[in-house]
């Protein structure tokens, strides 16, 4: 693993730099990862990791490619997946948070909300400490790959008048947003960030969201980055991902915004 060079200033590191200019792409585990902000690794929860052996070795093998810190964000959709409140989600996490720990890198709690119908009415009645929130009050949301969540302006804007900062996960895989980037930025101008999934960029979700994450990357749309990791296998693809080297420098941007979101944690009290 490269030593971590680079700094908040924006400037890569000097191996990032040689890189640059000798290779047309960069492999994705000679960059500075070292915060994720959304996977599925906490295991036997939702559509992700089953086992928590598994959990732990992609936990140590990212943490040999650099990762320091991750924010473990299951699925919060009553729906699906009905066991996954905020006190059935805290309690898993804390069974296994030691074997975590000895892998190397630091770990939180959060959730990937699904925006679903009257999500906005019962957020209305939930104290702070039953919301499943990244550090800084950030608060994930997704949504339906095949169709707009109607209330979906509504519940950014509860959360925005609630002190809360929402994020949108991975717009570049929702079909429904054309590739004019339109509509996704009337959501990104409600005080939204937008979070890529690092594989988009190689086509690992089709060449439609890989064509519209470098759009939107090269736009500069985009706030943070995650891996969405469900699976070993798709740690061997997140291994073997190669950035263009047009795109270096805006994933090194958002690179270190994840790290500038996990170190809001330090002002906070762990889960």
């Amino acid at each position: 693993m490269v030593t971590a060079m680079a700094t908040v200033t924006g400037v890569p590191s000097r191996r990032s730099r040689a890189m640059l200019f000798f290779h047309s792409s960069v492999s994705f585990k000679e960059m500075d990862f070292r915060t994720d902000v959304h996977s599925h690794i906490l295991p036997g929860v939702d559509d992700g990791f089953r086992h928590a052996d598994n959990s732990v070795q992609a936990l140590e093998r990212m943490h040999e490619a650099g990762l320091e810190h991750s924010i473990l964000t299951p699925h919060i959709f009553p729906e699906l997946y009905p066991a996954n409140d905020p006190a059935g989600i805290r309690a898993r996490f804390g069974e296994l948070s030691a074997r975590f720990s000895g892998t190397g890198v630091s770990c939180r709690i959060a959730g990937e909300h699904m925006v679903y119908n009257g999500i906005e009415d019962e957020f209305s009645n939930a104290a702070d400490d039953g919301l499943l929130s990244m550090p800084g009050r950030h608060f994930l949301i997704e949504m339906s790959y095949a169709y707009e969540s109607q209330n979906i302006r509504e519940f950014i804007f509860r959360l925005n008048i609630n002190g809360l900062h929402p994020i949108l996960a991975h717009p570049e895989r929702y079909s429904f947003y054309s590739s004019a980037l339109d509509e996704i930025r009337s959501i990104a101008d409600m005080d939204t960030g937008l979070q890529l999934n690092i594989l988009s960029l190689g086509g690992f979700y089709g060449k439609t969201a890989m064509l519209k994450a470098e759009k939107m990357l090269e736009n500069g749309m985009y706030s943070y980055l995650g891996t969405d990791l469900h699976s070993l296998s798709q740690l061997e693809s997140l291994f073997s991902l190669k950035i263009s080297r047009k795109h270096v420098a805006a994933v090194e941007k958002l690179l270190q915004n994840n790290d500038s979101l996990w170190s809001a944690s330090e002002r906070e009290p762990s889960e």
